[in-house]
C-alpha cells in the first residue's frame, strides 16, 4: 500500500498549501485554520457530483487508486445522474453532497469533476455539522466555489486538486506526479 502518494498527485490550493506546508495555522494571521485530521489507511472518501455530470465508468481509475491507497471509497448518489450537463437536479446535488458533509464516517470528499453547478448550491448546504467535525474537501474547476466559501466562513484548509476525472488510467505516464509534489503533499498524512 502506498498511502503517502494519495496526495502526491494533487495541486494544492495556494493559500491552503502555504498555510500547511509552513506549519502556519492562519492566513491573515488573526484567525486560525483549521486542518483536517491527517488520512490513514482504512479511512473513507466520499465521492460526489456537486457541478457536471460523470459515469461510474469514468471514475474507475480513481476508484481503483484509492483501494490501492488503502482507503474506501464511497460513491455518491449523484455518479452516473444527469441533468442536462450536470450530475443529477440541483436538489440531487445538493443532497448528495450535504449527505457526505454530514457523515462522520467519511473523512474525505473528493469531487467527481468540474464543470458548473457549485454556485448553484452552495448558499443552501448546511455547513453545522462539517464546522464541528471538519473533513478534507478535494478537487478544482467548479470546486473553487466550495473552497472559497469553506476558508472564508470556517476556516478550514480544503485541497484544490485532482478529481476523479483527471485520475490517469495509467500512473506510470503521470507526468504530474513529481518528486517536488510528492515531498509537499506528504504533509498531508499522518506522521
Amino acid at each position: 500500500m502506498k498511502r503517502k502518494h494519495f496526495l502526491s498527485s494533487f495541486i494544492p490550493l495556494a493559500a491552503t498549501f502555504g498555510a500547511v506546508a509552513s506549519g502556519k495555522t492562519s492566513f491573515d494571521g488573526d484567525s486560525p485554520v483549521v486542518k483536517p485530521p491527517y488520512l490513514k489507511a482504512g479511512d473513507t472518501v466520499g465521492i460526489c457530483c456537486p457541478a457536471g455530470f460523470i459515469t461510474i465508468e469514468d471514475i474507475q481509475p480513481a476508484l481503483l487508486k484509492l483501494k490501492e491507497w488503502g482507503f474506501t471509497a464511497r460513491i455518491g448518489e449523484t455518479i452516473s445522474k444527469k441533468d442536462f450537463t450536470f450530475g443529477g437536479t440541483d436538489d440531487e446535488r445538493l443532497n448528495d453532497l450535504q449527505q457526505m458533509l454530514d457523515d462522520k464516517s467519511i473523512k474525505a470528499i473528493l469531487f467527481a469533476r468540474g464543470g458548473y453547478g457549485g454556485v448553484r448550491i452552495i448558499d443552501r448546504l448546511n455547513f453545522k455539522k462539517f464546522d464541528r467535525d471538519p473533513k478534507w474537501i478535494i478537487g478544482f474547476s467548479d470546486a473553487t466555489v466550495f473552497h472559497s466559501h469553506i476558508n472564508e466562513k470556517y476556516r478550514v484548509a480544503t485541497i484544490h486538486s485532482k478529481m476523479c476525472n483527471s485520475f490517469p488510467n495509467d500512473w506510470n505516464n503521470c507526468r504530474t506526479c513529481t518528486k517536488r509534489n510528492h515531498r509537499i503533499n506528504k504533509q498531508m498524512f499522518e506522521r
